[in-house]
Parts: structure tokens; C-alpha cells; sequence
């Protein structure tokens, strides 16, 4: 918790002062204050503590779990990176070892050679995404799914955030997307589905149950008015208030940029024939991408 705040303050190019042991004061202009405490708000010096006991004797700001001022600098960040970017460096990655990978696959009824090597980066869309299941009680989950913007799919394996930093790549490195952002979080939300399908569905059950029940009391009360418009907008009414449900919604993303090795072969077959080939190597999803038309 104070890693978020003094990098909050940071990032906004402020650098609290520790005034006291355990208190600290940082000067805050107009913009940020009203955006921390309203559009009344003025800048002014803002004293805050994590210890409950130093606010009581300096009346600094209380920072801790549940703490007003806590919630007002989370409201500021969670307005800000609705989507991002961030990339993987190529440092990461031994060269020579994915050369030597490409060329014993694409030599395995021949002799291959690299006439060429590039980089490009490939494109992932990670996605923080809100499940609602509602039913007879509302229960939230927040998931995080990465789409391959290659080929639409879901990155099903441990991906190595912490290797990430921050910025994009230079555009004329990026390998086009196959897949729309909006085809992405439609094959994530599909995903999720898929997820909550192959869970317990008792609460699910339970108010399927209730909706029948309901939906028995509203029929015998409109008992010979069943083709009014008062009964059909009541059982809309009673649908939308009991019908299990499970509501996606995005959060926030991110693109994420990898980088793509591609090379261009030379492979001679037994009788001596030759063939060109290109092949890109996705080494964060261990894969081989086509190539785009």
C-alpha cells in the first residue's frame, strides 16, 4: 500500500517530504486536489500518515485499508491507463539458441540455412475483465485474460508479466493483427463463459427455481388477462430482476508487444532441390506464426 501511494505521488512528479517520523507532506496543486477531493477543492499542502495514531496527534490524513483518502488516490488511478502498452525486451531472449531451434525443425528431411534474420514484435491484448454472476445474490470476480492478436486465441499458459516494461515498439516493427480488439474481448468473454460453465451452476439452479415460482403467482394473478400489456410487462420486469445472468465488462487493457523472430531459409532437400521459406517464431506462445497475405 505505501509502494502505490509514494509511486502515485511520483508519477504525478510530486516527492512527499517525511516532516516527522512517520508523517509525510507533499504540496498539491489545484488540478490534483480537485480530482482527489472534488471540483471545490484548492491546492495545499497535504499531510498524510499510515499510522493511525500520528493522524490522531498531527490531524494528518489517515492512509490505510478502507481510509478515505486511500479510496481518493485508488478513484485518480483508476481513471487513468485504460489501455496501456508495454513490451518485452529483446535481452530476454538467446538468439543464437532460437536460430539453432528454427533450423532443426525446418532441416528435418534436409539441410536448412538463415539468409536472413529480422525482428518484428508481436502483438498481445491483455484484458482485465469483471465477471457478474447474478442470481439470487450478485457475486463479482475479476479475471485476467491475454488474447493473441495473431490469431484470436486465448494465451492459455503463465504469461511473464514480470519481464514487461513499460512503452510500445516502433510501428514499423509491429506485425499486423490478425483479430480486432473487438473479436478479442469477444473470444475472452467466450472464454470466461466457457470457465463458469465447468463450475458449480447451484446458484444458477437456484434462481432459475425462484423465477419458475415467481413466474407461477404472476401467471394465476393475471388469471384470464394473460394477453395484456400490463402481464407482459410485469413478467419482463420479474426476468430482469431473477434470471440468472453472468454480465462481462472491461476494466481496463493492455497491448503488449513481444518480440517476433523471423527468418528466411534456404532448405535443400535430400536430392539436392532448394526451397525458400520464411518463418516467424512467436517464443512467448512457443509458436510459429504464418505468414500475412
Amino acid at each position: 500500500m505505501q509502494h502505490l501511494v509514494f509511486d502515485f505521488f511520483k508519477l504525478c512528479g510530486l516527492k512527499p517530504l517525511e516532516i516527522r517520523k512517520g508523517v509525510w507532506q507533499v504540496k498539491v496543486d489545484d488540478a490534483l486536489m480537485k480530482e482527489l477531493d472534488g471540483w471545490r477543492s484548492q491546492g495545499r499542502l497535504l499531510q498524510f500518515t499510515f499510522d493511525q495514531r500520528s493522524a490522531e496527534i498531527y490531524g494528518a490524513d489517515l492512509i490505510c485499508p478502507g481510509s478515505y483518502r486511500l479510496n481518493s488516490i485508488l478513484q485518480v488511478i483508476r481513471k487513468q491507463g485504460i489501455l496501456s502498452h508495454a513490451h518485452i525486451p529483446l535481452h530476454h531472449f538467446h538468439e543464437p539458441s532460437i536460430r539453432k531451434k528454427i533450423l532443426a525443425k525446418s532441416g528435418s528431411t534436409g539441410r536448412a540455412y538463415v539468409v536472413s534474420c529480422s525482428l518484428q514484435f508481436a502483438q498481445y491484448l491483455q484484458l482485465e475483465l469483471l465477471a457478474e454472476a447474478r442470481g439470487l445474490q450478485k457475486k463479482e470476480s475479476i479475471h485476467t485474460v491475454v488474447v493473441d492478436l495473431s490469431t484470436g486465441s486465448i494465451f492459455k499458459y503463465a504469461f511473464p508479466f514480470h519481464l514487461l516494461e513499460p512503452g510500445g515498439a516502433a510501428q514499423h516493427k509491429v506485425r499486423p493483427r490478425k483479430c480486432s480488439y473487438k473479436q478479442a474481448f469477444i473470444n475472452a468473454a467466450a472464454y470466461l463463459h466457457e470457465l463458469f460453465a465447468q463450475q458449480d451452476q447451484g446458484w444458477a439452479k437456484e434462481a432459475q427455481e425462484k423465477l419458475a415460482m415467481e413466474e407461477g403467482k404472476l401467471h394465476e394473478f393475471f388469471k384470464g388477462r394473460l394477453g395484456s400489456e400490463e402481464y407482459e410487462i410485469k413478467k419482463k420486469e420479474l426476468h430482469k430482476r431473477l434470471a440468472p445472468a453472468l454480465r462481462i465488462n472491461a476494466l481496463r487493457g493492455a497491448i503488449l508487444f513481444v518480440p517476433l523472430f523471423r527468418y528466411g531459409l534456404v532448405v535443400v532437400s535430400p536430392g539436392g532441390k532448394e526451397t525458400s521459406r520464411l518463418i516467424s517464431y512467436d517464443p512467448i506462445g512457443n509458436m510459429y506464426l504464418p505468414e500475412l497475405d
